[in-house]
Formats: structure tokens, C-alpha cells, sequence
């Protein structure tokens, strides 16, 4: 249990600070304490990101975050892409995943060294919107993150909104895509019971990390963790079995 209660608050700690569902953080973590096949840990960690997800998100609101009406049209994306990554992730070996996922943690530490601070004028692109929805409910899908990691680097590139604005848009948009990534997984009991354990622990953290997201400069936090995260990457594709 004591496990399970650091994998969650860490995860969600991290959720609230950098504005992810908290996947990049829960799965290396089941993946190095537990003794689950990895496409297991990526439906436990799709489960607890709903709940983490949402109590960030819920935070991030509160605090004042304006949300778009276009995060609809990023929902629709990601529910559709959510769904059709997890199918498609049945095709792909467990191995072949985690190195996926071990490249995904290089791209996320990549865009927390050197930030998204160029944007575009595709404001009001609704084709835009569906697309990035689509791109990263895939990566929750098939890796079973929240896919902000993805998302939020396209929307501050894309969409020409500031990085808090786009983290509490993708942590809404985690939820829905998290929900549709973990529905063809709910067979097994035992990774329901071990999903909503860290989800619960999670949003204690989450609470605790968001209201810290609009306390501290996020520059330093996010060198540390994309330290880690490099770490983290390279010992994780090379992992044995």
C-alpha cells in the first residue's frame, strides 16, 4: 500500500505543478515497483489519471484559468484518439511500448529544457483543435498517459495560448481521453482496484501541486524534473525484462 500511495501522490504532485495527467510519472513508477506485464501499468495509469486529472483541473479553474470553448473540440479529438490507441496498442508487444514511452520521456524532458515559447495564428482552427486532440489521446491510448505532454507543447505552439491557460485545457482534456483509453482495458479486477488506489492518493497531491503551480516559478521545477526524466528514459529502453 505504501507503494501505491507514493506512486499516487508523486504522480499527481506533478500533475498539479506542470499541468499533466500525471501517466509519465505513474507508469516508469509501476513499471519499476510492481511485477505487471507494462500494458497493464498503462490501464492502471490511464484509470488514475481520470481521477487526478480532475482534481487538478478542478484547481486550475478555480484559481482563475479561463477556459476556451475550443477544449470541445479537443475532447472530440481525444476521445476518438484515446479509443483507437488503446485498440491499437493490443497489436504492439509490452517491450515495443515501453521503448515508445522511453522516447516519449525524451521528447517531454526536451520541452521542459528549452519551453514552447513560440506560437502561431491558428487561433480559431477547429480542424487544429481535433487534430491535437487526436494526436494525444493517441499517446493515452497506447502509453497510458493523460497526454498532456503532448498536447500542451501544441497548444502553446498552435494555438497561441500561455502555458497555465494551456495546462488547465489539457487537464480537462485528459479526462474524457483517459475514460475512452481505459474502457477496452476494465476486464481485470485487480488493475481497477490498483487504478482507483493511486488515483486516490493522487488527488491529494494534485490538489496540493496545483495550488504550487500558481505559488513558484515553474523554470527551476521544470529543469529538475526533466533531469529525471532523461534518467528515467534511457534506463527504461534499455530495461530487461
Amino acid at each position: 500500500m505504501l507503494k501505491l500511495f507514493l506512486i499516487g501522490f508523486i504522480g499527481g504532485l506533478l500533475s498539479g505543478i506542470l499541468g499533466i495527467g500525471g501517466g509519465i510519472v505513474f507508469v516508469p513508477l509501476l513499471t519499476y515497483f510492481t511485477k505487471e506485464d507494462f500494458k497493464i501499468n498503462t490501464g492502471i495509469s490511464s484509470l488514475a489519471i481520470i481521477f487526478v486529472a480532475s482534481a487538478s483541473a478542478i484547481s486550475y479553474i478555480t484559481n482563475g484559468i479561463e477556459i476556451s470553448t475550443y477544449v470541445l473540440y479537443l475532447i472530440l479529438g481525444a476521445v476518438f484518439g484515446g479509443y483507437l490507441g488503446s485498440h491499437i496498442s493490443k497489436l504492439i508487444t509490452s517491450k515495443n511500448l515501453q521503448r515508445m514511452f522511453s522516447v516519449l520521456l525524451l521528447f517531454a524532458s526536451y520541452r521542459m529544457f528549452f519551453g514552447t515559447n513560440f506560437s502561431t495564428r491558428f487561433e480559431e482552427n477547429i480542424l487544429l483543435y481535433v487534430l491535437i486532440g487526436i494526436l494525444s489521446g493517441l499517446g493515452s491510448g497506447l502509453l497510458g498517459i493523460g497526454g498532456g505532454i503532448i498536447r500542451i507543447p501544441l497548444l502553446i505552439f498552435f494555438g497561441g495560448i500561455g502555458n497555465l491557460a494551456a495546462q488547465g485545457v489539457s487537464l480537462i482534456t485528459a479526462i474524457p481521453s483517459s475514460v475512452a483509453a481505459v474502457i477496452p482495458k476494465l476486464r481485470n479486477k485487480e488493475f481497477i482496484k490498483t487504478g482507483i488506489i493511486i488515483g486516490i492518493f493522487g488527488v491529494i497531491g494534485s490538489v496540493i501541486g496545483s495550488n504550487i503551480a500558481f505559488a513558484l516559478p515553474q523554470k527551476s521545477l521544470n529543469y529538475a524534473f526533466a533531469s529525471f526524466l532523461v534518467l528515467v528514459s534511457i534506463n527504461m529502453f534499455f530495461k530487461q525484462d
